[in-house]
């Protein structure tokens, strides 16, 4: 559990590393935005890498805790009902945490890419087993679009449909599925 005061620094850390990536953020501007003087941050986190590797460590664990909720959740007998489930939800958690994935992305090993492929083809190879596909490659292709797509809707706001291209999406799914 972190402190207050560590929660403040790591969601100014997330939102920063996030818009100017790890070179291009300063410890100074975060103490600012947390509201808190460097040394504070020093303190707390003792290095800039320090406070780097704890934003990711953090949000993984809570990207996890989120999964895990959405998954435990969808207990749907009827697999059109579940994967529409599955795939809406990986795409929320993409949404409310768009900000950690665009930072993990950035990473030569994107912490977040393996935890969501992991999460979702153990999920879809339990639910819906005996496809002969790719589990794995399948929940790439989730966590991939749902992210491109939550992407696209921040920064080309207009030009892209969200709901519509989550929904077609889905209905590729069911293709491949044979649902």
């Amino acid at each position: 559990m972190v402190s207050k005061t560590e929660q403040k620094f790591l969601d100014a850390a997330l939102e920063i590393f996030a818009e100017k990536g790890y070179k291009g953020a300063t410890t100074r501007f975060i103490a600012q935005k947390a509201g808190f003087s460097e040394l504070t941050l020093f303190r707390k986190f003792k290095t800039k890498e320090n406070l780097f590797n704890s934003v990711l460590t953090h949000n993984i664990e809570k990207v996890k805790a989120d999964m895990s909720k959405a998954l435990e959740a969808n207990v749907s007998a009827d697999e059109e009902v579940f994967l529409t489930t599955l795939i809406t939800d990986m795409a929320g958690i993409a949404e409310k945490n768009y900000e950690f994935i665009l930072l993990s992305s950035t990473q030569k090993d994107d912490p977040m890419r393996e935890v969501f492929v992991e999460y979702l083809s153990k999920c879809m190879e339990k639910h819906l087993p005996g496809r002969d596909i790719s589990y794995r490659a399948f929940g790439l292709s989730i966590y991939s679009y749902t992210f491109m797509i939550t992407q696209t809707k921040h920064y080309e706001q207009g030009w892209f449909n969200y709901e519509r291209g989550l929904s077609g999406f889905i209905q590729n799914a069911f293709k491949i599925f044979s649902l």
